[in-house]
């Protein structure tokens, strides 16, 4: 008796032409059924995943391939050959793939023998014959979206916040959601509210990010509103009455650009891309007026957020935490309490440490040299364990994105953000594995990077003097790991204490520093 795994598939495209994956099912039992040397082995479903990804990276291909090298069946029997793939190179790596585990392919619906080269060119046949069908469905779809989409039609997808489909196809305002997206643009143009700000409103005043009248799928998974849906209603040119249909496609070779009801004035819609304009260039401040040279070094022992300097036109410039920006205090709940630190005391007193370090750099690299890095070698190793241990996590948290999205259970939107949440945390993550070996690496390799600082560090000394910032900002660098800043409140006095912690030495120059502010 021939042991047969059955393999079914159906596209999101399939399922929209009711080819669900049950009647798959039955009809591959069916056949069973009728066979008397034939018997069931196991059902591998792929439900709502397109033939265009490799089979191997399919939920179901993948578990079949992984049973077929452990030799647990003898045939795969699909309904049609294009169950393996809707183009001609995927299906024919999947049968290379099946037929080098000795694994025969049968079909319901085509007869051959892939023994044979009459049977391997069948087979090579069909999946042709069903990629030239997709293809020309494609075709299809595209030439009458774009009739669609020139008549003003709207082609499906998430409405936009504020607009409803009217039963002609064709977007028209829903009032109710209107209201709030003209009261986002007002606080955001008229008030100067920032977009976390606007969405903090939102979620307090329990106004809904989407409205539950709407027939469509398009509710977020967390209801909640977030600055980067904020951002985006700002951004978008259709509330101004513009919709571009066809700017993210791969496929389409042209954006369709087609008049729409507008819910703000283009004056309106105008000034909100002059203002976030200026907020951009606003969150450069750190640099605006003067070069801050401890810039990202000074992060704060209270909240965590890093210092950023702050020019004034009549006090003295100062390195103040970003967690007492009133953005951050929304985000946050609370806002810090630490105190200021003045940028040229600071600046002055850490460039002394580094120039005292340069000056004896021979004696300062002979120390590390004798310095024992062991223990510090098994803190790395642990954190790259650790690290790759979180990445997984990141990794499996999209896989489980993707199959929600492949039930259906989210919309292509929710995907996109979803995603690129989940990527910015990726990536991320895998700049701080990236950082973490390359500490790994300079500790196996400690001597020659020795070799060199030294190397560096004597160029520095002939010049020290005359550095400039970008060379200073350098140096800092090599030598300084982070500045931690601590402030205690002394009934109406702050009272700042900041600690320098160096990556290759221990300086005894300079302990702690004390700041005391009203």
């Amino acid at each position: 008796m021939k042991r047969v795994a059955l393999y079914c598939r159906v596209s999101s495209d399939d399922q929209k032409e009711r080819d669900t994956i049950e009647n798959q099912v039955e009809i591959l039992n069916t056949y069973i059924e009728l066979k008397e040397d034939l018997e069931i082995f196991k059902e591998y479903l792929d439900n709502g995943v397109s033939g265009t990804i490799p089979f191997g990276e399919r939920p179901g291909g993948k578990e079949l391939l992984e049973d077929a090298k452990n030799k647990l069946f003898d045939a795969v029997l699909v309904y049609k050959i294009d169950r393996f793939g809707r183009d001609t190179l995927s299906g024919l790596n999947a049968a290379e793939i099946l037929t080098k585990l000795n694994i025969e392919i049968l079909s319901v619906s085509e007869p051959f023998d892939l023994n044979t080269p009459t049977g391997k060119f069948q087979f090579t046949t069909y999946l042709s014959m069903a990629e030239l069908e997709r293809n020309n469905i494609l075709d299809r779809m595209y030439i009458g979206a774009t009739r669609a989409a020139k008549m003003g039609k709207w082609l499906g997808g998430v409405v936009p916040y504020g607009y409803l489909v009217n039963s002609d196809g064709y977007l028209e305002i829903n009032e109710s959601e209107a209201k709030v997206i003209r009261k986002i643009f007002n606080m955001y143009v008229v008030d100067k509210i920032s977009t976390l700000g606007i969405a903090t409103y939102l979620n307090t005043n329990n106004i809904p990010s989407y409205s539950i009248t709407r027939t469509q799928k398009t509710k977020s998974m967390t209801g909640k509103w977030r600055t980067s849906s904020v951002l985006r209603i700002i951004s978008n040119t259709t509330y101004k009455g513009v919709h571009e249909y066809g700017k993210k496609a791969t496929r389409r070779k042209e954006t369709i650009i087609r008049k729409v009801p507008a819910l703000i004035s283009e004056e309106l819609w105008n000034m909100a891309q002059k203002q976030k304009k200026q907020n951009s260039n606003e969150s450069f401040r750190c640099m605006k007026n003067r070069e801050y040279l401890l810039r990202g070094l000074i992060r704060c022992g209270h909240c965590g957020k890093i210092y950023c300097g702050i020019s004034y036109k009549t006090k003295n410039d100062v390195y103040a935490c970003n967690g007492k920006r009133s953005a951050e205090q929304n985000r946050l709940g609370f806002k810090c309490t630490s105190g200021n630190i003045l940028v040229d005391e600071i600046e002055q007193v850490v460039w002394n440490d580094i120039l005292h370090f340069v000056r004896n750099y021979k004696n300062e690299i002979e120390n590390i040299k004798n310095n024992d890095d062991s223990n510090n070698l098994s803190e790395v190793l642990n954190q790259i364990k650790k690290n790759d241990s979180i990445l997984k996590n990141i990794k499996s948290e999209k896989n489980e994105i993707l199959k929600l999205y492949r039930k259906k259970i989210i919309t292509d939107t929710e995907l996109e953000e979803q995603l690129s949440d989940i990527n910015k945390e990726e990536n991320n993550m895998k700049r701080i594995i990236a950082t973490t070996e390359k500490q790994l690496e300079k500790l196996k390799s400690k001597d020659k990077l020795l070799k060199e600082l030294e190397i560096k560090l004597e160029e520095y000394n002939k010049r020290i003097d005359s550095l400039n910032y970008d060379e200073k900002r350098d140096l800092l660098k090599i030598i300084v790991k982070e500045i931690i800043a601590t402030t205690v409140i002394e009934g109406s006095i702050k009272k700042v204490t900041v600690r320098v912690v160096y990556n290759w030495v221990k300086l005894d120059i300079l302990t702690d520093m004390d700041y005391t502010r009203l």
